[in-house]
């Protein structure tokens, strides 16, 4: 009988890094301007790049022209991709909740408070490697709420 050997899985982490550059600057122009429907647009982006990542704008952008142009340079890194589709799924929720506030209420403090949270969280992942939303991952998947994956022993941040 012969036994299958599978790959560790792997992630691209320079395209990581684009994104979460990506993510930062689109939730700060929408605050710097005041433009609600760049949080819309954030969202669909992040919600797009966690469910289906293949068609993912960012990684489009990068795979189609970061890349070919020598911009970026692909970096594969031995990590398991979930927890970083998670960390977008959140993000994706706080820029929906972000826009429905802004546009069905009148609290855009709460709204734009929520674009911001976005900004920080995806500016502290791309500056110094650190992703809450994987560390939440993680953190379920110790209390047994979110599969457990080969990476959790332990939690580390990971600079690029």
């Amino acid at each position: 009988m012969a036994t299958s050997v599978t790959s560790p899985p792997r992630i691209d982490a320079r395209l990581n890094k684009f994104s979460q550059a990506g993510v930062a600057l689109l939730s700060a122009a929408a605050f710097l301007t005041q433009w609600r429907v760049l949080v819309v647009i954030a969202a669909v982006v992040l919600a797009l790049s966690a469910l289906v990542p293949q068609i993912g704008p960012f990684r489009l952008l990068y795979k189609y022209v970061a890349v070919p142009l020598r911009l970026l340079k692909p970096r594969l890194v031995e990590d398991d991709p979930a927890p970083h589709r998670f960390a977008q799924g959140v993000g994706a929720l706080f820029l929906t909740a972000s826009a429905l506030v802004l546009y069905l209420t009148t609290n855009a403090v709460l709204g734009w408070a929520l674009d911001l949270i976005v900004f920080v969280l995806s500016g502290l992942n791309f500056t110094v490697g650190f992703c809450a939303g994987c560390f939440v991952y993680y953190q379920l998947g110790r209390l047994g709420l979110m599969p457990r994956v080969r990476y959790s022993g332990g939690f580390h941040w990971r600079g690029v």
